[in-house]
């Protein structure tokens, strides 16, 4: 349309198209102006027809966008994306740590030493209450051995809290398990309790074993008159039976305390097996202060377990009986000790199979020790007749000693 009015303006004649003006002799030709204002209309008609297509189409466009994006912004989630995977090096390394094996800075001098140092360091806290007992010459007060059977409570109860439960617990959620223990959190717990419950049942069963022999044995014994008076038979077996009942409680309780004496040193035994190896695959500046810090603590475990041990009262050679369990305690240590040193070029303390096998026995001992010092030392000590006899002093002094106990050994749980 607007080019056929562009024609029609061209086409029309113009009056002063043909017009001539005359000036003396001279002809002059007009020029054409209404051409070139027709051209002119023309193009801006046609610019602005051309912005307002535009402009008209880019609105179209808009509006038909809108839509579109307000529907994409309806339809994404309103909670954040899950965080992007672990990059392909960054499982490499994780890889490479888990699967590292050998000891860096370890110096085979002092492992030696160390292995000596808590041999005898453990030994002579174990055996130093059995001495005490047997040994004429060695005059040393009941006051400081019951004392330190109680800081020694202590120790084994800090031991089984803050040092194993807490030390399962990091170590069965290592990343290098890679998910093996499922979403649950509380493996170190729930075996800790597994172990308590397994102690409690197999200590009552056995007491009940025992109770009932005792009963067999001494009913045995009072049905037995010989040829005695059917007077003299009721008397003696009136008193045989009252003697035998009270023997027959006597035997056992000493039992029941052998038993559990037998059942904390074995919560002691494997928890120092791990420690001993952990000292053995230790190096550099870091063995020195875990080798201070397991001495002290295999001392005070020493002296607790070795004063249950004396108290105890053997059939058989009681010195020589008592010195062997102390040995028993005193071996486990060093004995980790050595097998770490062996295995200390291949084995990798962060591999799978290392830690779920540090982890359940962590867990089991922690949950051994737990009630060994909270059933056999703590109510058991604190709740006999000997016990609540003594002055208020002594019983300060002995209470003082275990919160003593507790709080040192939960100190040195900052290094070891």
């Amino acid at each position: 349309m607007l080019v056929a009015a562009a024609d029609d303006l061209n086409a029309q004649p113009s009056r002063s198209s043909t017009g001539v003006t005359k000036t003396g002799s001279t002809q002059t030709r007009a020029t054409p102006t209404h051409s070139i204002t027709g051209h002119i209309i023309f193009q801006s008609i046609v610019s602005t027809s051309a912005s307002e297509s535009a402009s008209s189409a880019t609105t179209s466009a808009t509006d038909a966008a809108a839509p579109s994006s307000l529907a994409q912004e309806g339809s994404s989630p309103s909670t954040s994306p899950p965080p992007p995977p672990l990059e392909a090096h960054a499982q490499e390394e994780l890889k490479a740590e888990c699967s590292a094996a050998g000891v860096e800075n370890w110096d085979r001098n002092l492992q030696i030493g160390g292995v000596f140092i808590i041999l005898f360091v453990g030994g002579l806290g174990a055996m130093l209450p059995i001495a005490c007992r047997y040994v004429r010459w060695l005059n040393v007060s009941s006051r400081v051995l019951t004392t330190g059977k109680f800081f020694g409570a202590g120790v084994i109860l800090a031991t089984a809290f803050v040092h194993m439960l807490s030390g399962a617990t990091e170590t069965l959620k290592d990343e290098c398990l890679e998910g093996r223990m499922g979403d649950f959190d509380a493996w170190p717990g729930f075996l800790a309790m597994l172990a308590i419950l397994a102690m409690h049942l197999m200590e009552h069963l056995l007491t009940m074993h025992f109770v009932h022999n005792g009963a067999t044995n001494e009913g045995t014994r009072v049905a037995s008159p010989g040829d005695a008076t059917p007077l003299d038979i009721e008397e003696a077996g009136s008193e045989k039976h009252s003697a035998g009942h009270v023997h027959m409680l006597l035997d056992t309780d000493q039992r029941r305390k052998q038993l559990s004496t037998y059942i904390l040193e074995l919560g002691i035994a494997l928890h120092s097996v791990i420690v001993g190896m952990t000292l053995a695959v230790t190096g550099g500046t870091g063995f020195k202060t875990l080798l201070a810090a397991i001495s002290f603590h295999q001392f005070f475990e020493g002296v607790a377990l070795g004063t249950r041990i004396s108290e105890l009262r053997f059939a058989r050679r009681p010195f020589l009986t008592g010195l062997l369990n102390a040995c028993v305690f005193a071996l486990t240590t060093p004995l980790g000790q050595v097998i770490g040193i062996a295995i200390r070029q291949s084995f990798a303390p962060r591999s799978p199979n290392a830690l779920l096998t540090m982890g359940v026995l962590d867990s089991l001992s922690a949950g051994i020790l737990i009630y060994s010092a909270v059933v056999n030392l703590l109510v058991e000590e604190f709740a006999s007749l000997e016990f609540r006899s003594l002055g208020r002093k002594s019983r300060i002094l002995y209470f003082g000693a275990m919160y003593a106990g507790c709080a040192a050994m939960s100190v040195i749980g900052r290094w070891a």
